[in-house]
C-alpha cells in the first residue's frame, strides 16, 4: 500500500551531513598522506576527502569528458582503480617516446627536437 510520501530524489552525495569513519592504514601510508597534506597546507582529513571525492567525480572534469572516460572504462570492463592504472600505464608508454612534460604548458619552449 502506498504511503503517499514522495520518493526521495536527492543525490546520496549532495547532503551536507558529515560522517565519522575510521580506517586502519599502514603507518607508511598515513605518513605519506600527512606529508602531502602538509605540503598543500591542508589538514589530513581535507586532503584524503579531496582525493576520494576526486576519484568519485573524475577529478572535476567536465561532464562530457567524464562520460567519455566512464564509457571507455565500461567498454574495457575495468573497475575505476584498474582503469586509472591503465591510464597511468598509457602515459608511461608515451614517455618512452617523448620527454617528461612533453605536452605541458611550456612544451617546446627552449627545446630542440
Amino acid at each position: 500500500m502506498a504511503s503517499g510520501k514522495k520518493p526521495r530524489t536527492e543525490d546520496a552525495f549532495s547532503s551536507t551531513e558529515k560522517l565519522m569513519q575510521t580506517f586502519r592504514m599502514p603507518r607508511e601510508l598515513v605518513t605519506f598522506l600527512r606529508s602531502e597534506a602538509d605540503e598543500r597546507g591542508v589538514d589530513l582529513t581535507a586532503h584524503v576527502v579531496r582525493h576520494l571525492d576526486g576519484l568519485r567525480t573524475w577529478f572535476g572534469l567536465p561532464a562530457a569528458a567524464a562520460a567519455l572516460l566512464e564509457a571507455d572504462r565500461g567498454a574495457l570492463g575495468m573497475g575505476r582503480y584498474e582503469y586509472l592504472l591503465h591510464l597511468l600505464f598509457q602515459r608511461a608508454l608515451a614517455l618512452r617516446e617523448e620527454p617528461p612534460g612533453f605536452d605541458g604548458p611550456s612544451a617546446g619552449q627552449g627545446r630542440k627536437r
